[in-house]
């Protein structure tokens, strides 16, 4: 996806500052939360977003932002304080949002502002809480880039799991989760499951967060099923209780500071696209650039549309499209289409394997164990993204010291949640049905990414990186060897995920 941004450095003073005080990165998983890094993960989902189309764009949603002065501000909040679980921990957070640079802080308000009728109105079809409104702006700021180290994406965050389950598509061209009109679709059968399971709105809202399986073992804990939100938190461990105190000042600062838009916003519509199409191909053709076909489209990390998929346009271009669409597929250029899909693979966890040892008949509370059968091509990021587990814990649970040595035909052990094991027990079978699909040929008359080619003649070798050294500084050591082809022959999808004492392969010419 291709984003232009500009340097504005008073704005960038501010969040330096306030990034100086709470550095730690955050993220919110249900494998792992380090909220005491709230502040730090919601500054920089904001201020991603403060440059970038559309947010810069004055002529974009034009309104009025009013803000909720000192005397009404602290009346309310001290009500709201009354209701919150965690006092102390509200007003820290409440004082966090109130206290945000004024650009970071206008688009926070506006962007909620801006998604927040389509939120509600999915919310009340459900019958769901209208509060839940505030859980994405809790979670990412409504930024639909936020992906989690935990997997979770989208302005929503949803898990892999979450995403297929409820009729997302994600495969290696699209992920709907970073749609937040689909993604809402999403949370909201969700979130309704999880209230029909728990029968109250907060812990449907934190087993979405945290996992069923957590908020079950939790209520036994609290004294059975019918436990209260407060009997349950006093239970809790304090990175729950602390995300419930950011979600309630979340929803406390949002409710006293508004944004009045002046008109609608841009009505939208779908068309079907008959051939892999390259966002740069529509907007040769029709009057639309890239950020905005990106801004409507963001289920296309890589630009790139696939074959029958839907496309989303301004509803005033649909008949343009569907008349000029011919002169649309015939601007092709085969380079638009050398972005292969990547993963994003964990750094290995030498500490944990143990080279020689038998693998263990492991057994873990609340979690199925599953038996997956490896294919040819198999590598372990793609087992994993399947299953919505941890590379590191595919290694842990089989042993794994070396992941290039798995073998088409041999087992795996994979633990899953109880009530999802039926859903990944045939998971295998569409996967292999999948592989029989892939091409790995260039073949831009059927609409096909190319594959990754490897000349023959090509040495190939290990290279250990070291501290300082980015795909560019390790390219510049061999002959013929770009930092493209480094992060395509390593399947890493970010230069910046790189550690020291990785081990990265390299063909030499």
């Amino acid at each position: 996806m291709k984003r232009f941004k500009q340097n504005k450095p008073g704005s960038l003073i501010g969040i330096l500052v306030v990034l100086l005080l709470f550095v730690p990165l955050f993220n919110w998983a249900q494998d792992s939360i380090n909220s005491e890094d709230f502040q730090s993960r919601l500054l920089q989902n904001i201020h991603q977003q403060v440059f970038e189309y559309p947010w810069n764009d004055a002529a974009f949603f034009p309104g009025k932002l009013e803000l909720a002065n000192r005397q009404t501000m602290k009346r309310e909040l001290k009500e709201a304080r009354e209701y919150a679980h965690n006092p102390d921990a509200f007003e820290v957070y409440f004082s966090i949002l109130d206290h945000l640079p004024a650009p970071d802080k206008a688009i926070f308000v506006k962007s909620f502002w801006f998604y927040q009728p389509e939120i509600k109105s999915q919310l009340i079809e459900a019958g769901l809480s209208e509060d839940l409104q505030y859980l994405p702006a809790t979670l990412s700021a409504f930024n639909n880039e936020a992906i989690s180290s935990f997997k979770r994406a989208g302005a929503w965050q949803l898990t892999h799991f979450q995403g297929v389950l409820n009729s997302l598509q994600i495969n290696k061209l699209i992920d709907e989760r970073l749609n937040i009109s689909k993604a809402t679709f999403a949370a909201v059968q969700e979130l309704k499951k999880n209230e029909a399971l728990f029968d109250h709105p907060k812990k449907a809202m934190l087993a979405f967060v945290f996992g069923k399986t957590e908020i079950k073992n939790l209520c036994r804990r609290a004294g059975g099923d019918a436990c209260s939100v407060n009997e349950l938190l006093a239970v809790a461990p304090k990175e729950m209780t602390d995300f419930m105190a950011a979600y309630q000042a979340t929803a406390a600062f949002l409710s006293q500071n508004k944004y009045i838009p002046e008109q609608e916003p841009q009505k939208t519509a779908e068309a079907k696209v008959r051939l892999q199409t390259h966002f740069d191909q529509i907007s040769a053709v029709l009057p639309i650039s890239n950020n905005e076909l990106s801004f409507l489209n963001p289920q296309f990390p890589y630009s790139i549309v696939p074959e029958q998929a839907s496309l989303t346009l301004p509803e005033n271009m649909k008949q343009d499209f569907l008349f000029l669409q011919d002169s649309i597929y015939n601007g092709v250029d085969s380079t638009l289409f050398e972005v292969v899909a990547q993963k994003i693979e964990y750094p290995p966890a030498p500490n944990r394997q143990y080279v020689g040892e038998q693998v263990k008949d492991l057994e873990i509370e609340g979690k199925t164990k599953i038996k997956y059968t490896i294919m040819s091509g198999d590598v372990l990021g793609f087992i994993a993204e399947d299953y919505d587990v941890r590379v590191a814990d595919l290694k842990y649970w089989n042993n794994i010291y070396d992941e290039r040595k798995i073998q088409a035909g041999k087992t795996l052990d994979i633990f899953v949640d109880d009530e999802n094991a039926d859903y990944y027990r045939g998971l295998q079978q569409q996967t292999a049905i999948k592989e029989k699909q892939k091409t790995v040929v260039p073949d831009f008359a059927s609409a096909t990414l190319p594959g990754m080619v490897i000349p023959e003649s090509s040495k190939k070798v290990e290279h250990i990186v070291e501290s300082g050294e980015s795909p560019y500084v390790i390219a510049q050591k061999y002959d013929g060897v770009t930092p493209e082809k480094i992060l395509e022959w390593n399947s890493i999808s970010d230069a910046r995920k790189i550690q020291i004492g990785q081990k990265l392969i390299i063909y030499v010419q």
